[in-house]
């Protein structure tokens, strides 16, 4: 029974065993070793990609995008083009001022180019445009004529000018002429 078991097995004494084991055992530390520099530097890559990603993320969600147009009047690429009305009259007359300045304006008036009937009621209505400028102006004080105030001026005309005629046509108020001194 003997002889059947030594063909096939290796019946070595315990002490040997483990010193075949020790002796080698060095290819599997160099395999783990590896393993482990692998490893560390698979999530360097990882941990370096999410910081890159998430920093891209906060970035575009703080920055305004790029490509989106802006609209409206002040950002149109270019300002229409319109009939002008010029056929009213310099206005000269004075500011409220406790010293009153002398204001001389000429204004012309914009309209839309296939508005038919605008010029013959502005035409029609000049004298009342001349009054009502003259009077728009003899209210103001001269703070109020300074060029930092231009526009809101040219607005509060047109929209006076507007609610005079039939249909409120005018697009703008173009000064030729716009002088203030003091008397």
């Amino acid at each position: 029974m003997s002889d059947e078991f030594k063909d096939g097995a290796d019946f070595a004494e315990p002490g040997e065993t483990i010193e075949k084991v020790k002796r080698g055992g060095g290819g599997g530390k160099a395999i783990l070793g590896l393993l482990k520099w692998i490893g560390i530097g698979l999530g360097a890559v990882i941990f370096i990609v999410v910081i890159v990603v998430v920093t891209v993320g906060v970035l575009n969600k703080q920055a305004k995008p790029l490509t989106t147009v802006p609209t409206g009047e002040d950002y149109q690429a270019a300002t229409p083009v319109y009939a002008t009305f010029t056929s009213i009259d310099q206005v000269t007359t004075s500011t409220m001022d406790a010293e009153p300045w002398s204001v001389i304006v000429k204004v012309n008036l914009a309209y839309d180019l296939d508005d038919k009937t605008i010029q013959s009621e502005l035409t029609a209505r000049k004298f009342q445009i001349l009054d009502a400028l003259r009077n728009y102006f003899s209210r103001k004080y001269v703070e109020e004529l300074k060029p930092d105030r231009e526009r809101k001026l040219k607005e509060e005309i047109r929209a006076l000018l507007n609610r005079m005629l039939e249909k409120p046509s005018l697009r703008d108020v173009y000064f030729e002429t716009f002088k203030y001194t003091q008397m």
